[in-house]
């Protein structure tokens, strides 16, 4: 079996909260893919097989973390997806069960919520996680 660090694509266009988010997933020891949007997260989904999560934020411009998703699972229907957003769990949590989107977290994201969930998303076998 080979063991490999886990790569997570991480999608915000705020740069400053992507940048934040990549360096916590760093800090807990996974591999991280920035993308500004859903279209540049497209490419490298399809650019990209080594991705074992996405993160997405929810509101974007061009294509929304919803649709980013039916297009992901689209490609690559076993890649777990979390969103993480700003808007309240009344507005987002209703939606999760009719999407695409597997899990959500809110803003402001904490390490150790990261930490427990990521462990718990992603398959073991062959994945090297942080402990």
């Amino acid at each position: 079996m080979t063991i490999s660090k886990a790569s997570i694509l991480v999608v915000d266009d705020d740069d400053l909260i992507r940048d934040v988010v990549c360096l916590m997933l760093s800090t807990l020891g996974y591999a991280t893919i920035a993308a500004q949007d859903g279209i540049e997260a497209l490419v490298c989904m399809k650019n990209n097989d080594s991705i074992h999560l996405v993160l997405t934020d929810i509101n974007m411009p061009q294509m929304d973390g919803w649709e980013l998703a039916r297009h992901i699972k689209a490609l690559k229907p076993n890649v777990p997806i979390v969103a993480f957003t700003g808007d309240s769990p009344d507005v987002i949590l209703p939606r999760l069960p009719d999407s695409e989107i597997n899990q959500a977290f809110f803003k402001p994201l904490r390490i150790e919520v990261l930490r427990g969930a990521i462990s718990t998303i992603l398959p073991s076998e062959g994945i090297k996680y942080a402990s």
